[in-house]
């Protein structure tokens, strides 16, 4: 969907960054050379029209000579009665929204009224952004709105410009006094005709409204009716919690020069930097709860990142000190949001959610809250290392597929221990987007080990449908089309309400059993009965064998022996080994002998259940 911006003025320019941060292409025409991008506008899907009200005429007229005749139009205009008309006489579809939010505010929380609709696609896409982005979307009539706006804007923008026309800056006053003189300041900085349409869609309720606040004045002179009056606005009023902010802010949006005023700025500063954090905090907390009605894990990485990208497009300030400090901030957040939950560990899995890593993790944890998805084993083992995450969950071992060798080469890099295992019987299933006979499937996506595992069942009854590999799960379901199917778990089918056309799959029936080693941070704790570890030996004959004897001699049972390239040298190899053993000190001093280096990532059992919650 290729979007063109008519008009970047404030919002225009609002629009656009908006759009084009969520990876659109956009592009602006303005008649201000510097803001043009473009003079094509006939390549164009989506044009939102952001001119002022008296140019959307001659917008329509030029874009009606040269664009698409299939484009869709987007009415962004605050009074319906005049744009609407313009719309419909143009012969293109169009939707028709009031995003009540400027070039200085966050979309986040504020109001878009949706008045038109063509049922296009295009339409539900845009929507759908400005909800996601956390937009309060409501729908209503051209003539519901324009009466509403009347009123929610007519009235109070009177109100402002009342104030500021017929009072006077005396050098000081109340923080409500200032507060009312900065509304004033931004509603007189916007454009002029805009709001002189705004005043006459209102004539009505304002000459309605001066009847009634005279009468008001009228009867607030008698003490019992101004007590009775008084206390019956407040029933009607909002809470006035929190409203104290707004009141500190305007202590600081003037001009402050002299010394101990500016030193006084910054403790009103703190103070509120302060009260936002609790505020943030408090907020958090509501949401813990709500991820936990659905079941949400409390850290979710993309989003964050996303949030931190957001913050350092709108700051000047060195972005590694604020991306710095935003990170701590959202620790701060997730920290109470765990303590709210009584969640004590965070634990580190491969995702996305759907994944039999998730799934082995279900069954451990019993719930998604303490889950980290990371995109790669890796990571997962960084983060334990680190500290970022109390525990992860790793596949290491498929009765199919044998050894999974990049974690075994990162066990051996990094600082973390083993201490537990975990089995999972792997069950693969076909599905689709819609009901599909085998013979209509023309192309298969999985990842590779999946379809590996799958064969037999695809040569038998998809022998003409094409292999796809994909990365994850998740860019199999996102490349899903209605005439593919995807192989993936059956959780990962009922989360993305798929159909599934046949469950398990997988050529070996109850033999495909994926192994997950359980990892923490380096304890030092030997506590089980099996010891993972690696060593190494010098290149002689025999060397190996003088390894092997001594766990022939203890009677030791070996279950796994592998080796790898020591990544020193062609030639060099290190060797992994599983003992069915707790070794002791006197094993490990009959091992230091014959060996040129031994580690031991790990001594552990098989485990059902991991306890990640705080125990009162």
């Amino acid at each position: 969907m290729k979007i063109l911006v008519y008009g970047v003025g404030d919002l225009g320019s609002l629009l656009k960054e908006f759009f084009y941060s969520r990876g659109y292409y956009v592009k602006g025409y303005d008649v201000d050379e510097k803001k043009k991008e473009t003079n094509n506008i006939s390549e164009f899907d989506v044009i939102f029209i952001c001119t002022p009200m008296g140019e959307i005429k001659n917008a329509l007229a030029h874009i009606k000579g040269e664009a698409k005749f299939d484009a869709l139009l987007v009415d962004v205009a605050s009074v319906k009665s005049i744009s609407i008309p313009l719309f419909e006489r143009s012969g293109f579809d169009f939707l028709s929204i009031h995003p009540m939010f400027g070039k200085d505010t966050e979309i986040p929380l504020s109001n878009i009224i949706v008045v038109h609709e063509s049922e296009r696609e295009e339409e539900k896409t845009i929507i759908n952004e400005f909800i996601k982005a956390g937009a309060l979307v409501t729908k209503m009539s051209a003539e519901e709105h324009d009466k509403a706006m009347a009123k929610i804007q007519g009235l109070t923008h009177f109100l402002l410009l009342a104030f500021a026309d017929l009072t006077h800056d005396i050098g000081f006053g109340t923080l409500t006094y200032s507060a009312l003189r900065k509304l004033a300041a931004r509603y007189l900085a916007q454009n002029w005709e805009m709001c002189y349409a705004i005043q006459k869609n209102a004539e009505k309720e304002r000459e309605e409204f001066v009847k009634k606040i005279s009468a008001l004045n009228d009867v607030i002179k008698d003490k019992e009716n101004f007590r009775r009056i008084f206390f019956r606005a407040r029933e009607k009023s909002e809470s006035a919690e929190n409203s104290e902010l707004l009141l500190e802010l305007c202590k600081i949006t003037g001009e402050i020069s002299e010394l101990e005023k500016m030193r006084g700025a910054l403790k009103v500063i703190d103070s509120l930097i302060l009260r936002l954090l609790e505020k943030r905090v408090e907020i958090g907390r509501r949401i813990a709860e709500t991820k936990k009605e659905r079941d949400e894990p409390i850290e979710v990485k993309e989003v964050e990142d996303n949030k931190i990208r957001e913050i350092l497009k709108k700051t000047k300030l060195n972005p590694l000190a604020v991306e710095e400090i935003f990170e701590k901030i959202m620790k701060l957040t997730k920290e109470e949001e765990y303590s709210k939950l009584g969640i004590k560990r965070a634990v580190a899995v491969l995702g996305p959610k759907g994944s039999f890593s998730e799934e082995i993790a279900l069954k451990l944890v019993g719930s998604r809250l303490p889950l980290r998805y990371c995109s790669n084993t890796d990571e997962i083992i960084k983060l334990v290392e680190m500290g970022e995450v109390d525990y992860g969950i790793v596949p290491i071992e498929n009765s199919v597929n044998g050894t999974v060798l990049p974690v075994l080469d990162a066990l051996m890099s990094h600082e973390v221990e083993v201490f537990g295992e975990a089995k999972l019987e792997v069950n693969h299933c076909l599905v689709t987007k819609r009901e599909l006979r085998f013979g209509d499937i023309k192309i298969v996506y999985s990842h590779p080990q999946a379809i590996a595992q799958c064969m037999g069942f695809i040569n038998n009854y998809l022998p003409n449908a094409e292999i796809r590999y994909t990365s994850s799960t998740s860019d199999a379901l996102r490349l899903l089309d209605d005439y593919s199917a995807a192989i993936v778990s059956e959780n990962a089918a009922k989360l993305h309400r798929l159909c599934i056309l046949r469950k398990g799959i997988q050529d070996l029936k109850d033999r495909n059993i994926t192994r997950f080693y359980l990892i923490r941070k380096k304890t030092g704790k030997m506590e089980g009965r099996i010891t993972s570890l690696f060593f190494a030996v010098e290149d002689k004959p025999g060397a190996l064998k003088n390894v092997l004897e001594v766990f022939y001699r203890k009677g030791f049972n070996l279950r796994k022996l592998e080796s790898r390239p020591a990544k020193t040298g062609l030639g060099d190899y290190v060797f992994f080994v599983e003992v069915e053993a707790p070794l002791s000190e006197e094993d490990a001093k009959a091992l230091k002998e014959c060996t040129t280096f031994y580690k031991i990532i790990g001594v552990f059992d098989e485990v059902d259940k991991l306890d990640v919650y705080q125990r009162s």
